[in-house]
């Protein structure tokens, strides 16, 4: 299904944000507090999910789960220089960004995020909040758990299980399993510590 995967068709209104009036000269249009009132009074506006704490992964969740957003008020965002087989599954709240490669038969879950030139291969299952740092290869047959990230540059090998809300540090070549909750790191990719729990 290929809803709203045009960039073309948006434009930034504004961000959400606690701490700030502007960012990068957009306005604010609230806090997370104010999600609800900001859907209420903004019918037309769709909202994207852009908090990726790598390495406070467990924070991702509880946040999304404060915000409480509407799927069908998701925007999916793919960059035209990006490729999005024609059989790969986008959840709603999908950002894909430029020279991306999404291969045939992956499913990308609920506002995961791939930075630029970020590869997500064949048959391979994303799971939501996820994201992929630029560069970053996830190759295929690979399981990728909620709110977990995959760092700068890291590598990724067929038919590796990534656990929820773990971590493949930048430039690691992961060889194994990740367990949840994980922070591995290097050639290859060995435990480092656990995610902070918050």
């Amino acid at each position: 299904m290929r809803l709203r995967y045009n960039n073309t068709e948006w434009e930034v209104a504004g961000f959400i944000n606690d701490y700030e009036s502007t960012v990068s000269g957009y306005p604010v249009l609230g806090g997370t507090a104010d999600v609800q009132d900001i859907l209420q009074r903004y019918p037309d506006y769709y909202l994207m999910w852009g908090i990726h704490t790598i390495g406070r992964n467990y924070l991702i969740e509880k946040v999304f789960n404060k915000v409480n957003l509407p799927r069908e008020r998701l925007a999916t965002i793919v960059h035209p220089s990006a490729f999005v087989a024609p059989n790969a599954h986008l959840e709603p709240g999908v950002f894909i960004m430029s020279n991306c490669y999404v291969g045939p038969a992956a499913h990308i879950g609920l506002c995961s995020m791939l930075m630029a030139n970020a590869i997500v291969a064949h048959n391979t299952r994303v799971g939501p909040l996820c994201h992929f740092s630029a560069g970053s290869i996830t190759s295929s047959y690979d399981t990728i758990g909620k709110c977990s990230s995959i760092s700068f540059g890291a590598v990724v090998l067929e038919k590796k299980n990534i656990g929820n809300f773990a971590v493949a540090g930048a430039s690691s070549l992961v060889t194994k399993d990740i367990p949840d909750g994980e922070i591995h790191i290097g050639t290859p990719a060995r435990f480092m510590k656990k995610v902070a729990e918050e």
